[in-house]
């Protein structure tokens, strides 16, 4: 799904946008208990339509051993999570005023053990065991563990694809294997080393979307009509399954309790989006609608900075300001704080920064740019 030029996928990119956007309003809804804006709704496609979508963009084409393909992963991927973890760490309000802070600060639960953290110290070593041992990130970067976790998956589809030599039906085979591992542990409550829970787990939706890469061309083929049809036949099962669980978490491996539900509403979800998105690539360029999806286009090539920084900015926020924030429609100011604060972040990461995030430098003006 890639062209010959490596020119990005307008619907994708805003595919991806549009998944990172409901991330980061799940997680202010999130952080203060006056603020619902019924994102919980999203909780069974958020994360698994964006492991779906980099399946979709799977290719070895540029890397064709399993050592160089590592190598560019790592590049991309693993050093910055490392990076990105170490740094909102060190600027985490807890190192500078542990007896204050710390009982305002989200409680890490690390291998199914919560940790007695008594000084900062001990806090700083809890974190760094939850950054390379538990592949969760530090409490100051919170979703960068999505980022280890696609490396993770990434490697393990490589091998699969080695393995399998490409057969669809073999390919799909582990891959429901894999999930099936994944739903054991979540029902067992079994936490291991490097999130190998969820890495199961998610590696069942990148090799489905690998495998739906032909499908999803051919739907985007298909009459206009045909897309609004499947679109609606989408959105419908999906709200006939879905079930809103605040405690649905790809990150801990929490998938609910009937499989069939969570597979149904996941699946549908993703179908929703796709259909959704294909549809609207085929819009009128209404100014308004190009800023919007320009807008989506933004926020997915700059999503690695967007997701640590409008995290670490709510962690401040609800550490610190926590008392006045969370009260009724104060709460809400919280929204454009994380929304200036990103503005202002992409700029400095990808003009001053860009080698904590493996990117090229680019002007301030490029950074921020929505055509």
């Amino acid at each position: 799904m890639t062209s010959a030029t490596n020119e990005r996928i307008g619907w994708i990119d805003e595919f991806k946008g549009c998944v990172l956007l409901l991330v980061c309003l799940f997680h202010v809804e999130q952080s203060f208990t006056s603020i619902d804006m019924g994102l919980s709704h999203a909780s069974a496609f958020r994360m698994t339509a964006f492991f779906f979508i980099s399946g979709a963009l799977f290719s070895t084409r540029r890397f064709p051993t399993f050592v160089n393909y590592t190598k560019h992963k790592a590049k991309v991927l693993l050093l910055p999570y490392g990076l990105l973890s170490l740094l909102f760490l060190a600027l985490d309000p807890v190192l500078y005023n542990f007896e204050l802070y710390y009982p305002r600060s989200p409680k890490m639960m690390l291998l199914g053990i919560v940790p007695d953290i008594q000084n900062v110290w001990q806090y700083i070593g809890w974190n760094l065991f939850k950054i390379f041992v538990v592949g969760k990130s530090s409490v100051g970067s919170g979703p960068i563990w999505f980022v280890f976790n696609l490396f993770c998956v990434s490697i393990a589809f490589y091998l699969l694809q080695k393995i399998t030599r490409g057969h669809f039906w073999k390919t799909f085979l582990l891959a429901v294997l894999s999930l099936i591992a994944g739903w054991v542990m979540n029902r067992y409550q079994v936490h291991l080393p490097f999130g190998f829970e969820r890495v199961c787990t998610t590696l069942f939706f990148f090799a489905c979307g690998s495998l739906c890469k032909n499908a999803i061309i051919a739907l985007g083929k298909q009459k206009s009509c045909i897309l609004v049809f499947v679109a609606a036949v989408s959105i419908w099962h999906y709200l006939f399954f879905e079930n809103a669980s605040p405690w649905f978490s790809i990150m801990n491996n929490h998938l609910g309790k009937n499989i069939g539900s969570f597979l149904a509403s996941s699946g549908f979800g993703i179908l929703s989006l796709v259909s959704v998105f294909l549809l609207m690539d085929r819009l009128p360029a209404w100014k308004s609608f190009a800023t919007a999806k320009g807008i989506l286009r933004n926020i997915s090539r700059n999503g690695l900075i967007i997701l640590a920084v409008h995290w670490w900015i709510l962690l401040v926020l609800r550490i610190v300001f926590k008392a006045e924030l969370d009260k009724p429609g104060l709460a809400y100011i919280s929204i454009p704080i994380v929304i200036i604060g990103v503005i202002l972040a992409i700029p400095l990461f990808r003009c001053k920064l860009y080698r904590l995030i493996s990117k090229e430098k680019i002007s301030a003006k490029e950074s921020l740019s929505i055509h």
